[in-house]
């Protein structure tokens, strides 16, 4: 019997976790640096190469009307604690979300405080609990900017989930690892997750892709919700033609930010020498925001012959690192093209993401606490997320497990053309 395909935003919030703290600095072509985190100047919506600019809002509590100043002393302890925690929810964002302040600076100020404000009257007023009002306030950045915030509550995920693609008639929807041959130039490799645990066997479908004689790769990373960038170094070398343009990742150096890093960083990550100078860098910094690093735009690689044609089929739950091939291939390559019928979910101009917990319902709060200068110059007008650059003109796939479906059958007549 067919089942409707339900995308539980907790589970992809699971995959997105995956990623807190891999770090930038495993991409092999970003470039560390180690210039004084001092030294750049703070102009607004220029961090390609200067810093950006932190956005102070008055804090709620104050800028609210006297509704909370009068009714306080004879106010519920159950209102009151919901009150404490939606104030906390809003002060971790605005005080340590990255993007906070850049989605400020585009013009939804306003917009923003006007939902603030509500919700937060709401909860005085009893008419929503902080479920319903930390889920509402979150809602508001994930749907719109952001993936890489999310909070961990029935009422989010059933809110989320009206985002993605609706009565899509799947038998299976669990992507498998594949590396087979789909026809006599047509090499598929099918990657679910760029979870570490996956880059021997993501290395060894690329040789055995290599050693084919097919000259067309077929990448799919439908249902990828992300891991680590490493994975992608082969992929990189193969599809890489020109430099793109370049691109900064900065923390925003908060306390908070910072002790998160320090305690979700794996003592033995081979880079943990240069992440603690980073992280004492940040630490005697005066600064609201601190480079992490630059990718050049020019990874130094020369066009390789192994490829003829490439494609990269995505759907509405690739994600996060997943994402970092799919932007590569529209900046760097022009052998490979996107594939697929909708955008990516959205979780590639942010990063590092870290968690935090509202103090009396507990409620935890995942946040990115990295941007990259891509996202000052992205139209939120539209749908977050990267588009394909080919419509596949298909249904969703009836089975996707460790079969080649009607879509990699599609694609790879498409790359003969």
């Amino acid at each position: 019997m067919k089942k409707t395909i339900k995308i539980i935003i907790i589970t992809l919030l699971s995959l997105i976790a995956l990623i807190t703290i891999t770090l930038t600095v495993l991409f092999t072509f970003f470039r560390d640096d180690n210039t004084s985190a001092d030294e750049s100047k703070s102009v607004p919506l220029t961090p390609v190469t200067e810093e950006p600019q932190f956005v102070s809002l008055t804090p709620v509590s104050e800028e609210f009307d006297s509704i909370a100043l009068t009714t306080n002393m004879n106010m519920p302890d159950s209102i009151r604690r919901n009150l404490e925690d939606y104030d906390y929810l809003v002060s971790l964002v605005e005080m340590n979300y990255a993007p906070f302040s850049a989605i400020m600076e585009k013009g939804y100020e306003q917009e923003y405080r006007a939902m603030r404000k509500q919700l937060r009257q709401q909860v005085i007023n009893e008419e929503i609990g902080i479920e319903k009002a930390a889920s509402d306030y979150v809602f508001w950045f994930y749907s719109r900017f952001d993936k890489h915030i999310g909070i961990y509550t029935e009422t989010f995920g059933k809110t989320a989930n009206t985002l993605f693609p609706k009565d899509i008639e799947i038998v299976d929807y669990a992507p498998k690892a594949v590396s087979c041959k789909v026809d006599s130039c047509t090499w598929l490799i099918r990657v679910p997750s760029c979870d570490l645990s996956f880059t021997e066997r993501t290395n060894d479908a690329f040789q055995q892709f290599v050693e084919s004689g097919c000259e067309n790769l077929i990448i799919d990373i439908r249902g990828n919700g992300g891991g680590v960038n490493v994975i992608w170094n082969n992929y990189y070398a193969a599809l890489y033609d020109h430099p793109s343009k370049p691109n900064i990742t900065w923390l925003r150096n908060t306390p908070e930010n910072l002790e998160a890093w320090e305690r979700y960083v794996d003592p033995n990550h081979p880079k943990k020498e240069w992440i603690q100078n980073f992280l004492n860098r940040c630490k005697s910094s005066k600064k609201e925001f601190v480079k992490v690093g630059v990718w050049t735009g020019d990874c130094g690689l020369q066009t390789t012959a192994h490829i003829n044609r490439a494609a990269v089929l995505i759907d509405w739950n690739t994600a996060s690192a997943a994402e970092s091939l799919v932007t590569f291939v529209k900046e760097c390559s022009d052998r490979a093209k996107v594939y697929g019928i909708c955008n990516t979910t959205g979780c590639e101009l942010t990063g590092e993401c870290v968690f935090g917990a509202l103090p009396n319902s507990k409620i935890e709060l995942l946040y990115a606490t990295t941007i990259g200068s891509m996202f000052y110059e992205h139209d939120f007008s539209n749908s977050p997320g990267i588009a394909p650059d080919i419509i596949i003109p298909l249904p969703y796939a009836t089975t996707l497990t460790d079969n080649i479906d009607e879509w990699v059958l599609w694609v790879a007549e498409d790359l003969k053309r």
